[in-house]
């Protein structure tokens, strides 16, 4: 997340893919400033740029989180792109918060205020342990997690200390593609391998990403 926050705030292409330059905010819900920075500092020689903020705390979606984002973008009107880092910190408590109609409400009410303020909102989410033939069947939750959003990344490695991830890629408007990505560990940073489109393939319709606007 770090990495494509600072491709965007920068107007850096990333993997070859143009990127709409703007302000970006990253919540950075289990991290901390400090971390951040480092990372920052050994992935790009910087401890910040003038267009990329973070936070480490926000309230939850029931709480109050719309108007503090609606806040920032009224200050911040270049605004592309806003990284929720994970989805379980904002969460609303319901007794019913795993069921079909909770999961849906949750991605429904960040696709209602992407769509408002014409901003793209990128959530976090962990993926289940257990394996399946569709990557998109592995997020964790029910299927409304996926019903709202306008698209999905699902970034997979066969094992956990392995450099080579696939980057699988859905969404409404374009083609089904994957990345292979390369870990770079003394830099911190995704390299790009290659690319592999699926234009012709049918898949269920799956959708994560909440909009393409950045």
């Amino acid at each position: 997340m770090e990495q494509l926050g600072y491709h965007v705030s920068m107007g850096i292409p990333l993997w070859n893919y143009k990127v709409n330059q703007g302000s970006v905010l990253y919540l950075a819900l289990e991290d901390d400033f400090s971390r951040l920075q480092k990372r920052l500092s050994k992935m790009f020689g910087m401890e910040s740029t003038n267009k990329f903020y973070f936070t480490t705390m926000s309230k939850s979606l029931n709480e109050g989180l719309e108007e503090q984002l609606a806040r920032f973008l009224k200050e911040y009107t270049d605004t592309k792109l806003i990284m929720i880092d994970t989805l379980q910190k904002i969460r609303e408590v319901r007794g019913d918060r795993y069921s079909y109609s909770s999961d849906y409400d949750i991605v429904n009410k960040l696709k209602q205020f992407s769509d408002k303020h014409n901003v793209c909102i990128l959530v976090v989410h962990h993926t289940r342990k257990l394996q399946s033939e569709d990557s998109f069947e592995m997020i964790s939750g029910t299927n409304g997690l996926l019903g709202a959003a306008d698209g999905a990344f699902i970034m997979q490695k066969k094992k956990r200390i392995d450099n080579i991830a696939i980057l699988d890629i859905a969404g409404r408007d374009q083609p089904d593609q994957k990345l292979t990505l390369e870990f770079d560990r003394e830099h911190c940073i995704w390299n790009f391998k290659r690319q592999k489109q699926n234009c012709g393939k049918n898949r269920p319709i799956h959708f994560w990403k909440l909009s393409t606007n950045y």
